[in-house]
């Protein structure tokens, strides 16, 4: 392989996201929408003209990573407290609701096994964080009630992610202690909020304070991408979702003095 050819996919992927954004933008469609069909046009199975899918991968969770770090930015502690208990209700509703949905269409529907059909209805019951979150800020309805209602929805579903991971193997019986893989999921999730408070209320001022100090734009932009990707390679360390890492950092730095 040349060592140019990473560099070659990732032009085609910026040059057809560019196209496709522009098209989606031109016909009134959400830019993300053109982005995800080019995404198939030009990947691996499709025209092929991005075969690498460990590149492709990377390229998108980096991606995905400094979107949601930006609308961490854009959010803040005290707009997300005065929906809480409706995002949190609404959250837990949406979740059952949905998944009972899936497990029944999946029962009687398609006369899946109770297993796959609760698995169906897992999968079901989540939403795409960055994608709602996309649509949401490109029309300018990301402060809105309703907005903040949907953020506070979305990240209840991120923090299942860390229960549903637990129930997954469940469903196929690899799982021989439920209480203690349960136990161990929440406090991944309690320890990583645990420590972005901490990073929030004392390094994270004290970092941006020294970086800031040096007046160097170069290393503020370093100091911004080490911060959203180290975050999203923690939230996977702890088993959470990579997008939460990132806007939850966000969110945090928006509490300092430098958001």
């Amino acid at each position: 392989m040349s060592q140019l050819d990473p560099v070659v996919s990732i032009v085609i992927l910026l040059v057809a996201a560019l196209v496709g954004g522009m098209i989606a933008h031109r016909l009134r469609q959400p830019v993300i929408l053109g982005y995800l069909i080019v995404g198939v046009i030009v990947g691996p199975y499709a025209l092929g003209l991005v075969a690498d899918l460990v590149l492709v991968e990377a390229v998108a969770t980096m991606g995905v990573a400094l979107l949601m770090f930006t609308l961490g930015l854009e959010i803040s502690v005290s707009q997300l407290k005065q929906v809480g208990r409706a995002g949190l209700w609404g959250g837990i509703a949406q979740i059952l609701v949905t998944f009972a949905l899936g497990l029944v269409v999946g029962s009687f529907l398609f006369g899946w096994p109770l297993s796959q059909a609760a698995l169906f209805g897992l999968v079901i019951s989540l939403s795409s964080t960055m994608v709602c979150l996309k649509i949401l800020m490109e029309r300018g309805e990301l402060d809105s009630v309703h907005g903040r209602i949907m953020l506070a929805i979305l990240i209840l579903q991120d923090i299942s992610v860390v229960l549903m991971v637990v129930v997954v193997p469940l469903l196929s019986g690899s799982v021989e202690n439920l209480p203690l893989a349960l136990a161990m999921a929440i406090g991944k999730a309690v320890l990583f909020v645990g420590a972005a408070i901490v990073l929030g209320l004392w390094v994270l001022p004290w970092l941006m304070g020294r970086v800031g100090g040096v007046r160097s734009r170069e290393l503020f932009l370093l100091t911004v991408l080490v911060l959203s990707l180290g975050a999203a390679v923690s939230t996977y360390i702890f088993g959470l979702s990579v997008v939460f890492g990132a806007f939850v950092i966000g969110l945090v730095l928006r509490e300092t003095r430098f958001a």
